[in-house]
């Protein structure tokens, strides 16, 4: 894919100075969608793009704080639903030093690859072992419309 005429190539973007480079990320984000932006770099996927800015040392500066992922918060949410689950009778508990994250939800694609695509980014520099187990299975949807019997 040929870069958009007013997406300078990643080369000469990494040639900028830190502040000129954030200054010049922000107007893209504004402009572009990442995924915009990793095809005009030639990047095989999103990922890469939040890969970059951790290189570059900018990540914090360029992604907003509703993209980013948070232990902490979903900690609160875990311990939550186990003071709920401690009250009925049900303890299931965590020491402090450990992590559990948690999600079963019908979503669309779209949103699952940007909760899949955060927890990835938190975990690309998260020391120690996981593990992990992933259902996913298409809903199927009803067919609207349909014809009545009734007459």
């Amino acid at each position: 894919m040929a870069l958009k005429p007013d997406i300078m190539p990643l080369s000469e973007l990494e040639k900028l100075e830190e502040a000129d480079k954030i200054q010049t990320l922000q107007q893209y984000r504004a402009a572009y969608t990442i995924k915009d932006l990793s095809q005009a770099w030639q990047l095989s996927n999103p990922i890469q793009y939040y890969m970059w800015l951790k290189k570059q040392r900018i990540y914090e500066q360029i992604v907003r704080k509703a993209d980013k992922f948070e232990p902490s918060k979903e900690w609160k949410r875990l311990q939550e639903t186990e003071a709920r689950d401690l009250e009925r009778g049900r303890a299931r508990g965590l020491s402090a030093d450990q992590f559990r994250y948690q999600l079963d939800t019908e979503s669309s694609g779209v949103e699952l690859a940007h909760v899949f695509r955060r927890l990835a980014d938190f975990l690309q520099n998260e020391p120690g072992q996981f593990r992990c187990k992933i259902e996913l299975k298409a809903i199927a949807q009803q067919i609207t419309g349909e014809a009545s019997l009734e007459a």
